[in-house]
């Protein structure tokens, strides 16, 4: 994780409360962006609670608002299942810590002191996955994108275990690009963060690039490698076909986590993935992987 020594902490000027104070003006930069057949009614509804819980300063503990906490913090029940695999494949716990900002749930990680999150363990379960069923490294991917980024977990999990700099591009909607902000400013420093909120977006070279979806079409880049867990189970057809219509963003790798029965996935393997099943501990739950 970038700091001001350049891997650890929070960088100099990137405090959660001083982050936390400028919300609202970073908020209301990117709120317009927003492209409404992009969202379903009941994220619609989600993202609405979401903005009026957290204007105009977040709370501490902004990650246990029910639209977080209840839709992107996979149940503990999942860490015995998934916790031994992502042990055995890395090579320091520390990449298991969980940051304390926003105040997320955490468990304590046995036999040492380091506290996780179901969440980070959840996380890097299907990155490092993704490297066993490919064969290909992330860190091999110079350019990613990732379509539907939570409040950023994924991705703060993506650039620690990533061995360069690698430039990141996320679409959301604009209430999450803005909690994006907050979170991944105050953990990785907020100088490895842009929250684009005006057209064209160039995403910078290294960087997060944050881009709410409305900007999508303004939006020019050539992915190496192409992420969405779950989160095209949860668009609507339009946002879908976009995907498609656009290549993947140009990736020639994708990491999908779907729903088995989910009609969207046969488009998926005409594309050339192939379904690896998530585990016995999440029946009718697979990947889609190139």
């Amino acid at each position: 994780m970038c700091s001001s020594d350049g891997r650890h902490g929070l960088a100099r000027g990137s405090t959660i409360a001083g982050l936390a104070g400028r919300f609202a003006e970073r908020m209301a930069a990117v709120r317009p962006l927003v492209d409404a057949s992009f969202v379903r009614s009941d994220w619609a509804r989600r993202n609405d609670e979401l903005a009026r819980d957290l204007l105009p300063v977040p709370p501490a503990d902004f990650l246990r608002h029910p639209s977080i906490a209840f839709q992107m913090f996979v149940n503990e029940r999942l860490v015995p299942h998934e916790l031994p695999y992502v042990r055995s494949r890395l090579t320091d716990d520390r990449l298991l810590a969980e940051p304390p900002v926003g105040g997320p749930p955490t468990v304590p990680l046995p036999d040492s002191d380091v506290r996780t999150s179901s969440n980070t363990v959840h996380q890097l379960f299907h990155l490092l996955r993704y490297q066993e069923a490919t064969g290909r490294r992330i860190d091999a991917a110079a350019t990613v994108v990732e379509w539907g980024g939570g409040f950023g977990a994924l991705m703060r999990v993506l650039v620690a275990l990533h061995r360069g700099e690698p430039t990141c591009v996320v679409f959301d909607t604009p209430v999450f690009s803005a909690v994006q902000w907050l979170y991944l400013s105050a953990v990785l420093g907020e100088q490895r963060v842009v929250l684009h909120d005006t057209a064209p977006v160039r995403p910078v070279a290294g960087r997060v690039n944050l881009v709410p979806i409305g900007l999508v079409d303004a939006t020019d880049v050539a992915a190496d490698l192409f992420i969405s867990n779950w989160a095209l189970n949860e668009s609507t057809p339009t946002a879908r076909q976009h995907v498609v219509d656009r290549h993947w963003f140009g990736a020639d790798s994708l990491l999908l986590a779907m729903h088995a029965g989910d009609p969207f996935a046969e488009v998926v393997l005409a594309a050339g993935a192939r379904a690896v099943p998530l585990g016995d501990f999440l029946p009718g739950q697979h990947y889609l992987v190139v």
